[in-house]
């Protein structure tokens, strides 16, 4: 009998260190779905979507997904943590962080505002790199808030107006900046890492608007 079942344990033993041992899923860039750009905003409500799945095209669920600021520390803003942050955010690295849910999905409603170079920002699942950014938020002067009719965010965008600057590029479009991105602009008037900067002021841009220009 004990002849029998030495056999036996040896092999299950042998097939549970074998499946501890299995490499976990490895990210795969080429596979994985990310924005065409990184558009943000200090009040969080531009969303930033990360797909994470490997070589097999396969989900990655529990991926940690990294938004990494630090190639660009002379334009993005990070805004002070909050309790209610999904995420956690390392100011000392200038990083967020999000675990990737069943799906390998992450939304990141990251509070950053200010802008940045082509490549200086960079997003990786489990350390694995899968792409770079320019940074463009509706903070175009990088201090936490979007102030448009008093600050400089409107005159620093509107001098993007009709360029190819992918600080100024909200939509996506990978083109020249043009009215759409001026409406999103907009759309985010009085936005700050803590809610709107001036709620009455917000509503004034639309008389002022054409001063700017």
């Amino acid at each position: 009998m004990n002849q029998i079942a030495t056999p036996l344990l040896l092999a299950l033993a042998l097939l549970a260190a074998t499946t501890s041992l299995a490499p976990a899923a490895v990210p795969s860039a080429a596979n994985s779905s990310l924005p065409a750009c990184m558009a943000l905003c200090p009040m969080g409500d531009m969303p930033f979507t990360v797909i994470v799945r490997d070589f097999a095209n396969n989900p990655v669920p529990g991926s940690t997904v990294v938004l990494d600021f630090s190639g660009c520390p002379n334009g993005a803003f990070i805004c002070t943590p909050l309790p209610t942050d999904p995420y956690i955010t390392n100011l000392g690295a200038r990083t967020l962080s999000m675990t990737a849910d069943a799906s390998g999905k992450v939304t990141f409603p990251a509070r950053i505002g200010g802008t940045g170079p082509a490549g200086c920002a960079a997003v990786f699942a489990d350390g694995v790199l899968m792409r770079h950014y320019a940074l463009a938020s509706p903070d175009q002067g990088g201090d936490g808030q979007v102030v448009l009719v008093f600050g400089n965010d409107l005159p620093l965008f509107s001098a993007k107006l009709g360029s190819a600057d992918p600080t100024a590029d909200f939509d996506c479009s990978g083109g020249a900046v043009n009215p759409s991105d001026q409406t999103i602009l907009f759309a985010h008037a009085s936005h700050g890492c803590f809610g709107f900067v001036d709620a009455v002021n917000r509503r004034t841009w639309g008389s002022l608007k054409l001063h700017y220009r």
